[in-house]
């Protein structure tokens, strides 16, 4: 693994958005969409990871441009992992290799071809203001007419517009004030786009072990859904927003057609991460080393604090 950028800024983010590549990105439209939110830069960071050893020509080129206009750069920390090329790709190790080398409190995995508004930070710091600690997604609007490839930059109106397939009149198909929540209502795995965007708690993706690196989830299964129903065992409020959405408009493969897939059934969902709700199961099947060292690690210091209040309270005690 090769780190050709890491943050050196001052300062900590609020949040680390996790953008994944397996060398077959033909553009790179969501950092330019990230570059323009109305939140100051540095309150949050980019972080871009390549699952093979491509070094992409159009992202190095808009790292120069921000460089040469003096603005911040489309990323702040850039990972080529330079797995084998026979390798299927897996998205979890990516997730994975993001939450360990992010800093923010709020952890932003999204789809990397998404178009997303100027508000789409701020509106998820907002929303981690008034509940420290959910699983929150947001809906993905998607239009399927070939006229947007290669990507030219269209507005929501024509996104919502002609081969719009799963909104009305700019809103998801469906979409109400009850049905937003996986725990309450599993049938919506099949109703929403669960692996476009998922923001959660860093420290709560670590303490239920990250990403699960089961084989089961090589290739184009499975996303960040599957860490929500574990998150969602551990006792985290799971949510879609009921009035921001992303967006995204048809390119080659966009379905994975060509790509490995692995245990699904058949809508493009990991039958073994549909198990998990009924299992009651936190962990992972498989456990990154880093992660799993992070989760020790939490679990230790919580366990040093809890036992120093302990004694605090003894000695309080004593004295009354």
């Amino acid at each position: 693994m090769r780190f050709l950028r890491k943050r050196t800024s001052p300062g900590t983010p609020e949040v680390s958005i996790i953008l994944l590549d397996w060398s077959v990105r033909e553009s790179f439209h969501t950092l330019e969409y990230l570059g323009r939110q109305r939140v100051e830069r540095s309150r949050f960071e980019v972080v871009w990871i390549e699952f093979y050893g491509r070094e992409a020509g159009g992202l190095k080129e808009m790292i120069r441009r921000n460089e040469s206009a003096g603005v911040p750069p489309p990323v702040d920390t850039w990972i080529v992992m330079d797995n084998d090329t026979s390798e299927c790709y897996h998205k979890h190790v990516m997730y994975n290799a993001g939450i360990i080398n992010s800093s923010g409190r709020i952890t932003v995995v999204l789809d990397s071809d998404a178009i997303v508004r100027p508000t789409f930070v701020g509106t998820v710091m907002k929303e981690f203001e008034k509940d420290p600690g959910p699983a929150l997604h947001f809906e993905q609007i998607r239009n399927f007419d070939r006229r947007f490839y290669p990507f030219n930059y269209p507005s929501v109106d024509e996104i919502t517009g002609d081969g719009c397939v799963n909104a009305k009149d700019g809103v998801p198909v469906g979409f109400n004030e009850t049905a937003t929540s996986l725990k309450d209502d599993p049938g919506l795995w099949h109703v929403y786009n669960y692996g476009a965007c998922l923001c959660a708690k860093r420290d709560d993706l670590i303490r239920t072990g990250g990403a699960d690196e089961h084989a089961d989830y090589l290739g184009h299964i499975c996303g960040p859904y599957e860490m929500t129903a574990r998150l969602i065992n551990a006792g985290v409020r799971d949510r879609l927003h009921l009035t921001h959405f992303l967006y995204h408009v048809w390119h080659p493969n966009q379905g994975g057609e060509n790509d490995y897939c692995g245990p699904n059934n058949g809508k493009g969902m990991s039958t073994t991460a549909m198990e998990i709700p009924a299992t009651g199961r936190v962990l992972p099947l498989k456990e990154n080393s880093g992660i799993r060292e992070l989760r020790l690690k939490r679990e230790a210091r919580n366990f040093l604090v809890s036992k120093g209040a302990e004694r605090e309270s003894a000695a309080a005690r004593t004295f009354e």
